[in-house]
């Protein structure tokens, strides 16, 4: 099922400010107001699709219990879209969040994550638009809009500003000069 076909999206499942220090722990809480559970979404003639979650300002370290978590929660768990992980403690991504074809929003601003290569994992989503990465240590790193940019070239926004032309072309340089740098180095190891 393709995001463009939902009719009805249910208000976002939201765990915000519930102090969850994991994902599972969202299994024994209820929502905030206005959000529905899968048991709801089963319920005869009930037609609204969750597409977005919200797990903003927990404890939250790790993703690993994503999948099991979102398939427990939604009935159509390829059909989110948004995911809020703003505000925890997460220092790493995983592989979990290629479960989902469809998501075309991330937010992982204000947690832990330290190196770029966070970043690549999330080059195998293909409907990514929109990822926010501000606050996070890895902000700091030199070339952070570029490389972000060069690995995920499809996106249109990230940390809240629009992806410009020059946006582009900086990434596109930054990639090219760094492919350079590598090169010299594979070469100048080989000499030694």
């Amino acid at each position: 099922m393709s995001i463009k076909t939902l009719n009805n999206m249910a208000p976002p499942l939201d765990f915000s400010f519930k102090n969850l220090a994991t994902l599972t722990d969202s299994l024994e809480e209820e929502p905030r107001k206005g959000t529905k559970l899968k048991d709801v979404e089963l319920q005869e003639g009930y037609t609204d699709i969750v597409t977005a979650v919200r797990y903003n300002n927990n404890s939250i370290h790790e993703l690993g219990d994503l999948v099991p978590s979102i398939t427990s929660l939604v009935v159509n768990p390829t059909a989110i879209s948004w995911l809020d992980f703003s505000f925890n403690d997460i220092n790493a991504l995983d592989d979990s969040l290629l479960q989902f074809p469809n998501m075309t929003t991330l937010y992982l601003h204000g947690n832990q994550l330290m190196s770029l290569n966070e970043v690549k994992r999330l080059s195998g989503i293909p409907c990514l638009r929109t990822l926010t990465l501000h606050g996070n240590p890895l902000e700091a790193l030199d070339g952070y809009r570029q490389f972000v940019l060069g690995t995920l070239p499809c996106l249109k926004q990230l940390d809240f500003s629009s992806v410009t032309k020059q946006d582009r072309a900086d990434a596109e340089n930054w990639k090219k000069l760094c492919s350079k740098k590598m090169k010299m180095s594979k070469k100048k190891k080989a000499a030694e």
